[in-house]
Parts: structure tokens; C-alpha cells; sequence
């Protein structure tokens, strides 16, 4: 069977379910009363990058992509490690420019770039990991979320879709992760589970119900679209099933929503349920959301 008929996610299932790894946006590992959380993505400049992109935004994007995973597990970003392969009749500007987006990055979030390597390709590849660290106890894992609890995302959604179909390219590429929500949620300890926005609403929460063994209902009038997103038809779509927001989702009781309110915008769009399915209510109907998303091979 090819990889574009089994598609991302079913690939990494088998290998997680084979090696016994949780399905979760980060790696970690238990040290004196904190984890060390890892995580790894690469990009390449034939999947992720439009043309004409500039070499500064691809290195900005290559970071923030990595520090989104650990900020959706409330981590203090520490260290990355950038490994590229690299055109050879690249110019060294354009070297230049990758790694001087990096370094704005990760000046504004946190942490230090330690090491790497550096290869010959056909194209750009960067393939980042990053390394943070968070308390135990203020661990935002994506399995844990509990029947009842309440639903909700911080800040809007369609943005990245948004972007995409308009050919914004600081839109779609200058992303900026939720550290300080992030920490703030994870400092709070109320949060059950938490996984950030990159694939999109949708997917995501479908995710979310396969680790968890629970389902969810959503309300579509609580979503909150980007005002970019409304002026299309479809703006409900690109809040749904387009990736690229970077916002996080997580789950709590509800009785502690107006003390998380207090520092951080977060808005509630659902409960988690019982029943193993993700439905969407729009002027009083149920319908069952889609399992769509970005996925790559597909």
C-alpha cells in the first residue's frame, strides 16, 4: 500500500502503537520533578513553502512550528538542535536569511539553538528538535480529558486558512506560538488535555477522541472565526478543516473558565461527551464533523 493511501496520521499511529509511545505533540522524560520535553518537525520548501517565499520566513516558520508543540504541553522552551539540506547553488544570503529568522524566533520565545548539521539537497529541508521544560505536576498532556468537562481554544480560528487562499505569506508563515498561554494554562493545573491547532479544529478534536476513547460536542456559533474568515462564505470551513492556526485546544471543568479568563482570552465551544463521535451544533441541528485537516501524503 502506498503512504498516500494509508496518509500521516495512520503511519505514526502504527509506529507510537508499535514502540509504545503516547500520541502527543511532544516526547518527555521524567527527571527530578520536571520533564524534559522533546519534539521534532521538518518542513521542506516543496510542501510547506509558496513560491517565492522568503528565506527569512521559512526559518521563522521552521522554529515556531517546534516551540507550538511544546508550548501546547505548557514547556519552557531551551534548546534546538537545526539540521538543513541545503541547495548548492544557493546563495549564502539566502543562508543567511534562514537562519537569522530562526534567531528572531527563538529571541522572542525563549531558549538558545545549540548545534545542528548541515547538508546537500535538491531543495530547502529544515528538520528542527526542540527541547523544553515544564513540571511535572503543570503537564498538559493530550490524553486525560474527562466526561463533562468543558472545551475550549484560545484565540480565533481561520486565520491560517485564510492565508492560505489569499497567498499571505507573513500571515501563513510568521506564526506565533502560544507560549504564555501555554504556561499560563499549565501553571493553572485545572487543564486534563491539551494539543495545539497546526492540523486544524477538526482533526484535531477528532485526534483528541481516538487518544481519549470520548467524544465531543461543539457548538458552531461559539467558535470563534477571525474577521478575515467572515468575509467568505465558507468562513465556518476555514475555522474547521484548514490548519495553520497554531492556537491551542484543551479541556477543564468549567468552574475554573473566569480565573483562566482573568489572564489569558480563551473562549468555551463545547463539552466533552460520552458517546465517541464529534458533533457540530449549528441553529439547534447535529451533524457529525468531518475528520478533515491538513495531512501530509494525502
Amino acid at each position: 500500500m502506498k503512504l498516500k493511501d494509508i496518509g500521516e496520521r495512520k503511519l505514526t499511529y502504527g509506529i507510537t502503537s508499535e514502540l509504545s509511545i503516547p500520541f502527543d505533540d511532544c516526547a518527555y522524560l521524567e527527571r527530578d520533578g520536571y520533564y524534559e520535553v522533546m519534539t521534532t518537525d521538518m518542513v521542506n520548501s516543496r510542501t510547506h513553502f509558496p513560491e517565492n517565499t522568503p528565506f527569512h520566513h521559512m526559518g521563522w516558520y521552521a522554529m515556531a512550528v517546534n516551540i507550538s508543540d511544546l508550548a501546547a504541553k505548557g514547556a519552557e522552551p531551551l534548546a534546538y538542535l537545526v539540521a538543513m539540506g541545503l541547495p548548492r547553488d544557493m546563495e549564502e544570503e539566502g543562508y543567511n536569511e534562514i537562519m537569522r529568522g530562526m534567531q528572531e524566533c527563538v529571541k522572542k520565545y525563549g531558549g538558545k539553538i545549540v548545534g545542528g548539521d548541515t547538508k546537500e539537497a535538491d531543495g530547502v529541508i529544515i528538520a528542527v528538535a526542540a527541547i523544553g521544560k515544564v513540571k511535572r505536576e503543570e503537564f498538559m498532556p493530550r490524553l486525560g480529558m474527562k466526561e463533562g468537562d468543558a472545551v475550549y481554544v484560545t484565540g480565533e480560528l481561520g486565520r491560517g486558512g485564510v492565508a492560505l487562499r489569499e497567498s499571505n505569506i507573513d500571515d501563513l508563515l510568521l506564526i506565533e506560538p502560544r507560549v504564555r498561554e501555554g504556561r499560563i494554562l499549565a501553571s493553572s493545573r485545572k487543564v486534563n488535555a491539551c494539543m495545539d491547532l497546526s492540523d486544524g479544529l477538526a482533526s484535531s478534536l477528532h485526534q483528541m477522541m481516538r487518544i481519549n476513547n470520548l467524544g465531543f460536542r461543539i457548538y458552531g456559533d461559539a467558535i470563534p472565526v477571525c474577521e478575515k474568515a467572515k468575509k467568505y462564505d465558507d468562513a465556518m470551513n476555514l475555522a474547521l478543516y484548514h490548519g495553520g492556526d497554531y492556537e491551542l485546544l484543551f479541556t477543564m471543568q468549567e468552574e475554573y473558565e473566569n480565573e483562566i479568563k482573568e489572564r489569558i482570552n480563551i473562549i468555551r465551544i463545547g463539552e466533552v461527551v460520552e458517546e465517541r463521535k464529534v458533533v457540530l451544533v449549528v441553529n439547534g441541528e447535529e451533524k457529525e464533523m468531518r475528520n478533515e485537516g491538513y495531512e501530509h501524503f494525502r
